[in-house]
Order: C-alpha cells, then structure tokens, then sequence
C-alpha cells in the first residue's frame, strides 16, 4: 500500500474488510482508518489471562468498554467476577447460599420471594450475557 501511494503526501490507509470482536473496536483499537501498534501485546495478554474470553467481553460491556490500559480492566475483572448464571433469581439464590445468608436447613414452610430479593439484590452487581460481576 505504501508503494502504490508513494506520490502521496500524507496517504489514508483503510481496512475496508476487517472482523472482529466490538471489544477491540470499543478499546478503539481497531478501526476502518487505525490499527493499534499494540493490538497483538493486548490480545496476548488477554489470552494469557485466567479468563474466558467471553467473560473478559462481557465486563468490559458492562464497564462501558474503554480502558486505557487493558491490564487494568484485567485486574478489575479478577476482584469482581462472580460467575456465569441462567438468570438473575439464579445468581441470587446460588449468591446468598453459598455466602451463608440463607441456612441450610431452613423450614420447610418459610418461603423467599426470589423475586423480591433478587430485585435488590442485583443492585449491587452488573451482569452481560449472563456473567455477574460485583460492582
């Protein structure tokens, strides 16, 4: 490309065709006029990391995507991951069990109302395609 422009003073370079994930667009490292010289290190250490990618995705959607540098979205994702859940009722009920705020053999005729306590529950917590993470 830099041959065939060489006349060009300043020339645009585009990728017209390009794929990948909205996480690298969102980090604003890749885009139709720019390719982040340090693309390749971010994806390593994203693959380097303990995380699933999808879960690494799904925190920095919930974090509104850009942080300047991607070892601190790291960090921050291994002090607030709380799991992968089927619903909202789910992630609370598995929560407040295995935290100890719901005992073990609680009566039979006392009942929660998931619902309820889910709603405040989860205020607290953030959750994308069904990871949950402390906020």
């Amino acid at each position: 490309m830099q041959e065939l422009h060489q006349d060009e003073q300043d020339p645009e370079f585009m990728f017209q065709d390009y794929e990948c994930s909205e996480f690298f667009i969102k980090q604003k490292l890749i885009s139709e006029c720019h390719f982040s010289s340090n693309i390749y290190e971010i994806a390593e250490q994203i693959n380097s990391s303990d995380y699933d990618f999808n879960i690494i995705e799904a925190y920095a959607e919930c974090m509104s995507y850009y942080h300047e540098d991607v070892s601190d979205l790291l960090n921050s994702l291994s002090d607030s991951y709380y799991g992968e859940y089927s619903s909202d009722e789910d992630f609370a009920q598995t929560t407040l069990e295995q935290d100890g705020s719901i005992p073990e053999n609680l009566p039979s005729y006392i009942y929660i109302d998931w619902e309820a306590t889910t709603r405040h529950l989860v205020y607290d917590y953030m959750s994308s395609n069904g990871y949950y993470f402390k906020n």
